[in-house]
């Protein structure tokens, strides 16, 4: 009877003990799902809040570029944005050369100059080039060991994971968009590349219209460029006076470290600054004596033609107050609304001092030419007059740098 109750107890205690360990088990099984549950539901978090951060950065870059036309500050515009949002030390916007059909670095962050400069890599050839011929994506996990991999630059990266996406507009790819170095040294993966392709598919027609805007312009300022010179070639007195004045405002402007678009804006005034003379009858412009005060007020309004013919044109709107002012004087006794001192444009101020310089310098139907020495003293004697102090200060060091036989004019 002791035995069997022995016994009885025993079993109780064992069914109890498997009881136990079994629920103990569970709920150490149920606690390792949980905590597998746990890291899953963060890094899907994690993941959701990177997509957010990258589709705030895309919209971002895209509003940074909205309005610019300017094919260089968009590249890199858009390879800061590449970098920025995967995290990566290189980038490159590659675009196609339409006239060499080659690829060429547009814009770049993290490589040596050298390497921008000297890049040129043939269709075809390279990840980059592949990309541009087969219009597909390429994530590259070694660049070390693809022979795929361009390897004039392998040099270059010290990182082996490489992408490069290609720019297409209509199924036609313009260029590729490249990124290397990812923090930490990580490979790039699927969503990485995904990720870039929708950058460059946002920016692809962006850089096409940049492209064509620059074309438009380069035609149409090479139509006024014709113009203005078909002008300076009606009088042999003048002939090349545009071009010689154009050479004189961009090196007082860079000597005046006048920004890059100051300085293009400057140019393209200084190359058309006498358009407005295609208004004024060829029989005035030509003639050999002194002009009549009535002749001389009809070339007057020159400038004021000049405007006029060039504020139509968008992309050159900036450049009209400069032709529109040229012929303004520091004083204000100048023409044609008597502006003074600061408030002359400081593009037409510097057109201003060339154009008359290179006039001094040339002969004309009722004087011979002076002298650079003659004429360099005339523009001090009207430093402050008719000319800013500071623009002649600028000039004049130009020219004792000709002298010196480090540059030509």
């Amino acid at each position: 009877m002791e035995f069997s109750l022995t016994l009885a107890i025993i079993l109780v205690l064992a069914v109890a003990i498997i009881y136990i360990v079994g629920k103990y088990s569970k709920e150490r099984e149920l606690r390792v799902k949980l905590k597998r549950a746990e890291n899953e539901i963060k890094k899907h978090v994690e993941d959701l809040e990177n997509l957010l951060s990258f589709l705030l950065g895309i919209h971002e870059s895209g509003a940074a570029t909205k309005g610019i036309v300017e094919v260089d500050q968009l590249a890199k515009l858009i390879v800061t944005s590449g970098t920025r949002l995967l995290r990566t030390g290189i980038g490159s916007l590659m675009l196609v050369n339409k006239e060499t059909n080659m690829l060429e670095i547009v814009a770049a962050k993290g490589l040596p100059e050298e390497v921008v400069n000297n890049t040129h890599i043939p269709l075809g050839q390279g990840i980059a080039g592949k990309v541009v011929e087969e219009g597909e994506p390429i994530l590259c996990e070694n660049i070390e060991t693809d022979k795929r991999f361009f390897r004039q630059s392998n040099e270059k990266y010290t990182s082996k994971s490489f992408i490069s996406v290609p720019l297409k507009v209509q199924n036609r790819v313009i260029g590729v968009l490249n990124v290397n170095n990812k923090e930490l040294r990580q490979k790039f993966d699927e969503k990485d590349l995904r990720l870039l392709t929708i950058l460059a598919d946002q920016s692809a027609m962006t850089v096409e219209n940049a492209e064509l805007y620059k074309h438009m312009q380069d035609t149409y300022l090479g139509t006024i460029q014709t113009l203005a010179r078909a002008i300076d070639a009606k009088d042999p007195y003048t002939k090349g006076h545009s071009d010689r004045v154009t050479r004189y405002t961009v090196k007082v402007a860079k000597e005046m470290n006048l920004s890059e678009k100051a300085v293009r804006n400057i140019e393209y005034a200084a190359l058309i600054h006498d358009i407005g003379k295609i208004g004024i009858r060829e029989t005035i412009l030509a003639k050999k004596g002194k002009l009549s005060q009535t002749e001389y007020e009809i070339v007057k309004m020159h400038p004021l033609i000049g405007e006029s013919i060039i504020t139509p044109v968008k992309f050159l709107n900036g450049i009209a107050p400069l032709i529109l002012y040229h012929h303004e004087h520091f004083d204000g006794k100048g023409y044609l609304e008597g502006l003074r001192g600061e408030s002359i444009p400081l593009g037409a101020r510097i057109i201003s001092v060339a154009d008359a310089f290179d006039a001094m310098t040339s002969d004309r139907p009722y004087r011979k030419a002076l002298t650079k020495e003659e004429a360099r003293g005339e523009l001090e004697k009207e430093s402050g007059k008719r000319f800013d102090p500071e623009v002649i200060k600028a000039f004049l060091k130009v020219l004792e740098r000709e002298e010196m036989g480090k540059e030509g004019l």
